[in-house]
């Protein structure tokens, strides 16, 4: 009689553990992981925009809208065309910067004015008398007319929607690998920029007004690229730039930095998301060269990144993150990661 009551305690006990095991097997150490698709391609940018989600990436630009269930993406454009970086504006208007890496076709600027439901071509004269590929687009926050965008060693704007540019920063037809990120910082309108020279040298560089620019270039240890650059909701003057091999925080506005991680794999820093409303928790995620696939690895910090905590999700063997966002739900964080050739993960922090 013992016997038969222990074994059916330990069938009850297998059967609850296989009744769990769909949501258990999605869950690590806090967090909570849906894939929502894309599996296979690999992400270049995550907009979000009100309840939308845009996705760009080496086959196409995608969308997705509503409550983001699981594969419910919408090909809105560029199928098979590497989408290097894209713009959501208002009224339905995106631009997208189409890039072919092996020179077969010229680089391109597209813009849509119904969501992406038909595409024209921008009439660009960005690269001047030669075209040359925008890395990314930058929106002014608190002027709609205003466009930034970088080229190999150039800053330009325009005022026209893309259409004529004015370099502010650099020239066109420059010797370099790119400039890889620009931001505007919402509180003091501070435009920050970075990437690689021409010899793999890393840098930094910032101004208040597009003319004068102050240049960081022995942060990091060369070689070394400017990968993700994110402000405090809280104080201008502190600003998280994620590089190949590190990730440094400023507290002054860039008169001092310090090292938050410096990676012995060498990680690229494609991702750092603050809480909204605050910068103690930080979020930060990236890339490593090698090996290829990778761990899929979230790295989280109650204390502005004096001390992290990895989180890892098992079953995604393509792991490398090439962007990363974050939005609030439901008083949690929600953090939407962009993979090389893993597609685009949703991970809720529950802890």
């Amino acid at each position: 009689m013992t016997i038969m009551k222990i074994t059916k305690a330990a069938l009850a006990i297998v059967l609850l553990m296989f009744a769990c095991n769909d949501d258990d097997d999605k869950k690590s150490s806090g967090a909570r992981w849906k894939k929502l698709g894309l599996d296979g391609k690999t992400v270049n940018e995550i907009k979000i925009s009100g309840s939308m989600l845009y996705v760009a990436t080496t086959s196409g630009l995608y969308k997705m809208d509503g409550s983001w269930e699981e594969d419910d993406f919408e090909l809105i454009g560029f199928e098979h065309k590497n989408v290097e970086a894209v713009e959501i504006m208002s009224g339905g208007k995106i631009l997208a910067s189409l890039f072919d890496k092996t020179g077969a076709e010229p680089p391109t600027l597209f813009q849509t004015t119904d969501d992406g439901a038909s595409w024209g071509e921008v009439n660009s004269d960005f690269g001047g008398a030669a075209r040359e590929p925008i890395f990314d687009l930058e929106l002014h926050p608190h002027n709609q007319n205003v466009l930034y965008a970088t080229g190999f060693s150039v800053i330009a704007s325009s005022v026209d929607g893309g259409n004529h540019w004015e370099p502010s920063f650099g020239d066109w037809g420059g010797f370099a690998t790119g400039l890889s990120v620009i931001e505007i910082n919402p509180k003091d309108n501070r435009l920050w920029a970075g990437g690689q020279g021409a010899i793999e040298n890393g840098f930094l560089v910032s101004s208040s007004d597009g003319n004068e620019w102050e240049s960081w270039n022995d942060l990091v240890e060369n070689p070394t690229v400017v990968k993700e650059i994110t402000f405090s909701d809280v104080d201008q003057n502190e600003i998280f730039v994620g590089w190949e091999g590190a990730l440094l925080r400023t507290d002054d506005g860039g008169a001092t930095w310090e090292t938050l991680i410096d990676s012995e794999e060498t990680r690229f820093f494609f991702g750092v998301c603050l809480r909204p409303g605050e910068s103690e928790k930080v979020y930060t995620a990236g890339w490593i060269k090698t090996p290829n696939p990778q761990p899929l690895v979230l790295f989280s910090s109650e204390d502005a990144g004096m001390s992290w905590e990895e989180i890892r999700y098992a079953d995604e063997q393509y792991g490398g993150v090439l962007d990363m966002q974050i939005k609030q739900e439901n008083g949690k964080d929600v953090l939407v990661l962009g993979l090389d050739k893993g597609g685009v993960y949703e991970v809720t922090i529950t802890d």
